[in-house]
């Protein structure tokens, strides 16, 4: 057993796919894409607050729910908003400051038609981690308006959920993309101030004293690099900056 401590408001985390039955891991999502979406495993946060607002967007196929202990692990980030994986100042979440994202998704559950946050890991996740499946097929879509609610609130079980597999607190997260401007969907967010792109020069290694614009650019240049050897970036500088 172990001691839950700071994630006391997190249930556990949310994915939908089909034709999953003899699989061994959910495989992130392709770096060829990487000007599109951020290459990882995504997964909906729920916490004892949003499982009332949570719109599940998207979710068509099963909903699989994994446990909240994959949290214990470095290798991922939180988009408070759902922002095609891609990192930004005002949206965006690390391991370290958990406590923050929560908080703000449940100051985020007050607002009407709020889009959905988004939890990306950045590495495979072995299915050894899922807990229950939900046959979405199987259940009346019409029920949440029945009972005036979302669907989440009537299908997601409301508490928490995890199991005595062991997080893998070995891998290294990849925060060197600074592509946040690709962004092509609705509520864009302003470009993260030249003090963020600053800290993330420290973290990918290339000149802090430029532009803006410039520190962009050479991130780019070294982005498959840091991607593949993760070790290169400066994560203990980033988290104390």
């Amino acid at each position: 057993m172990y001691e839950i401590n700071k994630m006391d408001d997190v249930l556990y985390l949310v994915h939908s796919t089909f034709m999953y039955d003899k699989w061994t891991e959910l495989k992130p999502t392709s770096y060829n894409h990487i000007d599109h979406q951020f290459p990882g495993v995504y997964f909906t946060l729920i916490t004892k607050d949003n499982i009332k607002t949570e719109e599940l967007y998207g979710y068509s196929g099963d909903i699989l729910i994994f446990s909240k202990r994959l949290l214990e692990q470095e290798n991922y980030h939180i988009n408070i908003r759902d922002y095609n994986g891609f990192i930004n100042e005002k949206n965006t979440y690390f391991p370290w400051n958990l406590d923050k994202a929560v908080k703000k998704i449940k100051q985020n559950c007050k607002k009407e038609y709020e889009i959905g946050n988004e939890l990306i890991f950045h590495d495979a996740i072995p299915m050894k981690y899922l807990c229950m499946t939900i046959k979405v097929n199987s259940i009346d879509s019409n029920i949440a308006t029945k009972y005036k609610t979302k669907l989440s609130n009537i299908i997601l079980p409301h508490y928490e959920i995890y199991n005595e597999e062991e997080p893998d607190k070995t891998k290294i997260p990849f925060y060197c993309i600074p592509l946040e401007d690709n962004y092509t969907g609705i509520g864009k967010f302003k470009l993260s101030s030249n003090k963020f792109y600053k800290k993330m020069a420290v973290l990918c290694n290339v000149n802090q004293e430029q532009s803006r614009k410039k520190i962009i650019e050479d991130i780019k240049e070294k982005m498959k690099e840091l991607y593949e050897d993760r070790q290169k970036q400066k994560l203990k500088e980033f988290k104390l900056l």
